[in-house]
């Protein structure tokens, strides 16, 4: 499907509103975004390169495709900061460890290829902070508990391992952190990895972004097991769906 939900953070016990949708129906991709627009990135049927962008001053209208990812995929997840959004690894037959840069503020062109992840794979999410990007868990096709960090002032360097994820391994999981907006982005000091199939489970693992090469701690549950969800966040809270 294309379509866009908006959940208000103020007023979040009704249905979400719906908005205007992607550009085209798809499946499996990414997105990340800063205090006024979101990118969506990849996906299928098949795999497709195809980023839209949504206004949120304005998300009523159909999303606008922007430039293109280097390469089709889908699977894929991403992050970012106020200026640019990484997307990583995905699918588009076997799995690839592609990072790819966009420019929020020169988004016609296509997307840059930057340093790869430490390893290929797909199925798996991300996080960060104004710095850096944590990617984590996913599938080779063999499932991993492996989370690369992305140093956003050096993103041409391969991403460097740290602390992996609980249980040893999963896939189709969902990350946040406790980041608002560009204004309270260096306040964020932890994400957490909710879900996934291992197969599917309710665990919630926190990453400690000023300490991240231990093991990720495990927190307080999700209320039932279940994987190819999604996530995101404010500086209080995080909200796990689907």
């Amino acid at each position: 499907v294309s379509t866009v939900d908006r959940i208000d953070f103020s007023n979040d016990s009704p249905t979400a509103s719906p908005r205007g949708p992607l550009s085209s129906a798809r499946a499996i991709l990414a997105a990340t975004g800063n205090s006024n627009y979101g990118w969506f990135g990849g996906g299928i049927p098949g795999s497709v390169s195809i980023v839209d962008r949504i206004d949120f001053s304005n998300d009523s209208s159909t999303a606008s495709p922007r430039g293109p990812l280097s390469l089709a995929r889908r699977s894929l997840a991403a992050t970012g900061n106020s200026n640019y959004g990484w997307f990583g690894g995905g699918n588009f037959g076997p799995v690839t460890a592609i990072v790819d840069r966009i420019d929020f503020s020169n988004d016609s062109v296509g997307a840059l290829v930057r340093g790869p992840l430490s390893s290929a794979r797909g199925y798996f999410a991300a996080t960060g902070n104004s710095n850096y990007g944590w990617f984590g868990g996913g599938a080779t096709p063999t499932q991993v508990s492996t989370v690369d960090r992305i140093d956003f002032s050096n993103d041409l360097s391969t991403a460097s391992p740290r602390g992996s994820l609980t249980p040893s391994g999963r896939q189709f999981h969902a990350a946040t952190s406790g980041v608002l907006n560009i204004r309270r982005q260096k306040a964020g000091n932890y994400g957490w990895f909710g879900g996934g199939q291992t197969p599917s489970v309710s665990t919630v693992d926190r990453i400690d972004f000023s300490n991240d090469s231990p093991t990720a701690s495990p927190r307080g549950p999700l209320s039932s097991a279940r994987a190819i969800l999604a996530a995101t966040g404010n500086s209080n809270y995080g909200w796990f769906g689907g």
